[in-house]
C-alpha cells in the first residue's frame, strides 16, 4: 500500500510510527506492505484490508527462503508504478508465475523495457525487445510468458538459478525445451551457458533441491548420476527409489527437504524410520550412501566425497 492509501484510512501519524515498529513494513519510498496481523489499536485503521479475501502476509523461516520472500515483497512494491511498456522478466516473473526458485540469484527487482539497461540498488533493467505474444496477460502483473521467462534466466543468471526453475516447469508440464531454445537469439551473450542449462534440466527430479544438486554434481566434476532410479537388493527385492545413483559405481545420494518428512502421511518420526530402514536395506546391498541436507549441497568437500567414492569404486572393480 501507499502511503496515500494510508492517509485515505485517516492513520494518524502516531499510529503509522507505531505500526512501523510491529506489523507494517516500508519497503521503499511511500510504499507499505502489512506484515503480519495485529491485535493493537494501531493496526485498527488497515484491519479491514488486510483480511479481505486473497490477502495473505509474507512468510519467513530464519532460512536461504527468506531472501526469495524478501524479493516478492519488493516484486509486489513495484507493481503499480512500473511504466506502461514494463514487463517484469527474469526471476521476478518466475516468482509471479508462481516457480519456486532455491536460489532466487539475486536481491533486485527484474523489468525488461525496449529502452535501455540500468541497475538501481533494487532494480535491474534490461533492454529487451518483448514480442506481444511473449507477454503474459493473464496474471496480476504484466509478464513475460513462462517459455521467454525461463530463456531469459537461462541467459542471464547462473546454472543454480535456471536449472531448479527449467526443471519445475517441465516436471508440472507447463514448458519444454522446445518451447523455451526458440528464445534464444543467435549469437546472445550468454548462450552457451543457456544451452548448458537446458541439457541439465530434467522433469525427473522430483525436487528443485534435486536439480540444484545436479548442477551441482557438474561444479564438482561429479559424472554418471542417474536421477529417479529403483533399486533392488542382489536377490531381486525392490529396496526403494533412489533420488541419485551412479550408472556403474554402487553409489546413491539422496537429497533430503524438510518435505521428504513432514508430508508423509504417518508424519515425521514414521518418515525418519522408514528412511533410516531403507538406507540400512541399501548399505546392506553393497551400496555406499550419501544423505545429502539442504545445507550440505553449499559445501564441495562433501561432493569431493562423492566423487572418491565413485572413482574408487570404479577403479577396484
Amino acid at each position: 500500500m501507499t502511503r496515500s492509501d494510508l492517509a485515505e484510512f485517516d492513520m494518524p501519524r502516531a499510529d503509522l510510527t507505531a505500526a512501523l515498529k510491529c506489523c507494517l513494513r516500508r519497503v521503499r519510498r511511500g510504499r507499505y506492505i502489512v506484515m503480519t496481523d495485529c491485535s493493537s489499536s494501531h493496526f485498527d485503521h488497515i484491519r479491514a484490508l488486510a483480511h479481505e479475501p486473497g490477502i495473505t502476509f509474507p512468510q519467513f523461516h530464519g532460512d536461504v527462503r527468506d531472501a526469495v520472500e524478501e524479493l516478492r515483497i519488493r516484486i509486489a512494491s513495484r507493481r503499480d508504478s512500473v511504466l506502461p511498456s514494463d514487463v517484469f522478466s527474469h526471476v521476478s516473473a518466475a516468482l509471479i508465475h508462481g516457480l519456486d526458485p532455491v536460489d532466487a540469484g539475486t536481491k533486485k527487482v527484474e523489468i525488461s523495457r525496449s529502452a535501455y539497461s540500468r541497475s538501481y540498488p533494487d532494480m535491474t533493467l534490461y533492454d529487451r525487445t518483448i514480442a506481444v505474444e511473449d507477454v503474459d496477460h493473464s496474471l496480476s502483473y504484466p509478464v513475460t510468458s513462462l517459455p521467454r521467462t525461463l530463456a531469459d534466466i537461462a541467459l542471464d543468471h547462473p546454472l543454480e538459478v535456471s536449472v531448479p526453475l527449467i526443471s519445475e516447469a517441465m516436471r508440472e508440464g507447463r514448458a519444454t525445451r522446445e518451447s523455451i531454445e526458440p528464445h534464444f537469439a543467435a549469437g546472445a551473450r550468454g548462450l552457451k551457458r543457456a544451452r548448458l542449462a537446458l541439457t541439465l534440466s530434467n522433469a525427473d527430479y522430483e525436487s528443485n533441491a534435486e536439480a540444484f544438486c545436479a548442477v551441482k554434481f557438474r561444479r564438482h566434476g561429479v559424472t554418471g548420476m542417474i536421477p529417479q532410479v529403483n533399486t533392488y537388493s542382489p536377490t531381486g527385492k525392490f529396496i526403494g527409489r533412489n533420488d541419485f545413483r551412479h550408472d556403474r559405481a554402487p553409489v546413491i545420494v539422496e537429497v533430503h527437504g524438510v518435505g521428504k518428512y513432514y508430508m508423509h502421511p504417518k508424519g515425521p518420526d514414521q518418515a525418519a524410520r522408514e528412511n533410516h530402514q531403507r538406507n540400512m536395506n541399501l548399505v546392506n546391498a553393497g551400496f555406499r550412501v550419501f544423505n545429502l541436507t539442504f545445507g550440505d549441497l553449499f559445501r564441495p568437500n562433501i561432493f569431493a566425497q562423492i566423487k572418491w567414492a565413485i572413482d574408487s569404486a570404479i577403479n577396484n572393480h
